[in-house]
């Protein structure tokens, strides 16, 4: 099936583990109870079926462990070969899957010129996660008609960018999204719309390796000439390429709007003097649209002078945190009771951010009618709300666990 060519599925016998074992074992190893605490022993027959039924297929046994004193003992022989057998069926599943997957993803991309197979994946990931992001937009409709109005305002004439600002969670990215996706309705088949949120993927979190790929989209795109290979070797070299192809864009009459979110992912890790490579004045029919956070807008400020080029995204007011809590519950076919909403909004009025709202509605999407405010935590910030739910996933799977994880998908 599609499940078992996307899983990892391993099982294991704890053969002494019964009735008389201490009801503390029975959570520790994860078994089912009923509500006065002993062994469901429905829910262990349908497990011991699933199991069989496995095991029929021939392509997975049970790994079997005798526990010493109700627990697992690293220092005992059958432990360890326990262990062992345990990382290793898990190592070679998760070899397999990986090596799958690459075969297919290889397969997608043949279509794409020998050589820029990794810029079709790149345009696909910001594509996809900035459909992500704005699939649920609310409370912004002010500002998203000004920059538009300021866009088309300046499109016949050399400008500078537009900078969008605001607070970390305040939305920035979200807007940006949207913004790509109403242009991109309204431009016609000689206009091109490219979008990179910046840190996301090791191919936007350089400068030159961002420039190179939207010069070879734009290129691709619009007709022109492809930057030679030795252009690609030098810093300079490839701004002097990007500020020449955006003149040789708007020569050509074509329409090219570039979003460039979260701008301070490369100030945070490049010079102060890499921001050279943004021009100052772009011609006609060629837009640039940057975000920063506040924390870094006095950095950007060299590269636009007029107030009328500068918004702020602002945080959310008591109305428009509403009208998203009923957008997103709807489009995730749940309803929250009256003491649910209430919890939630209070919350939100706390930090009236976009993004601490959205980590609340994403646990809401979890609860049922019946489940009581009193046993849920809800930090009064992004940040707490986050905090909270990885000291849920260290209680639940325990903190050296959780902390690998974490680590190994931040270097991943």
């Amino acid at each position: 099936t599609q499940k078992d060519a996307s899983s990892v599925l391993y099982f294991r016998e704890l053969p002494r583990l019964s009735k008389r074992a201490n009801k503390k074992n029975f959570a520790k190893f994860l078994l089912d109870v009923t509500a006065d605490g002993l062994l469901d022993t429905e829910a262990r027959e349908l497990l011991a079926d699933l199991k069989q039924r496995i095991c029929n297929t021939g392509r997975l046994q049970p790994l079997c462990m005798e526990l010493s004193k109700g627990a697992m003992d690293p220092s005992r022989k059958e432990h360890k070969e326990y262990l062992g057998k345990l990382c290793e069926q898990v190592t070679s599943q998760m070899k397999e899957l990986i090596g799958r997957n690459a075969l297919q993803n290889s397969g997608t991309c043949s279509t794409v010129e020998p050589g820029l197979s990794w810029l079709k994946q790149e345009i696909f990931h910001h594509a996809m996660l900035g459909e992500e992001k704005c699939s649920v937009f609310k409370g912004r409709d002010s500002i998203l008609g000004k920059i538009c109005i300021t866009l088309w305002e300046s499109t016949n004439d050399r400008h500078e960018p537009l900078l969008v600002h605001g607070p970390s969670g305040v939305g920035k990215t979200a807007l940006l999204c949207k913004l790509a996706q109403e242009i991109r309705g309204v431009v016609d088949h000689r206009g091109v719309v490219v979008l990179r949120l910046l840190g996301t993927s090791p191919l936007s979190s350089d400068v030159d390796s961002i420039l190179r790929g939207v010069c070879l989209q734009v290129c691709g795109a619009l007709g022109l000439q492809f930057p030679y290979p030795h252009i690609s070797n030098t810093h300079e070299e490839l701004v002097r390429f990007f500020h020449s192809m955006l003149e040789d864009v708007s020569k050509q009459g074509d329409t090219l709007l570039l979003i460039l979110d979260s701008l301070d992912q490369l100030l945070e890790t490049n010079k102060p003097q890499h921001l050279d490579w943004i021009p100052k004045a772009i011609p006609p029919n060629v837009q640039i649209i940057l975000s920063i956070s506040d924390d870094y807008l006095e950095r950007c400020k060299s590269l636009i002078s007029a107030e009328e080029n500068i918004f702020r995204v602002e945080l959310l007011t008591d109305d428009q945190g509403k009208d998203i809590i009923d957008a997103y519950m709807s489009a995730a076919g749940r309803k929250l009771t009256s003491e649910q909403l209430d919890t939630i909004l209070n919350r939100f009025q706390q930090s009236r951010s976009p993004l601490h709202l959205k980590l609340m509605l994403d646990m809401a999407k979890q609860w049922s009618s019946y489940t009581s405010m009193s046993n849920v935590r809800l930090g009064i910030s992004a940040q707490e709300v986050m905090t909270q739910f990885v000291e849920a996933l260290e209680e639940n799977h325990g903190k050296k666990l959780v902390s690998h994880a974490l680590c190994f998908i931040l270097l991943s």
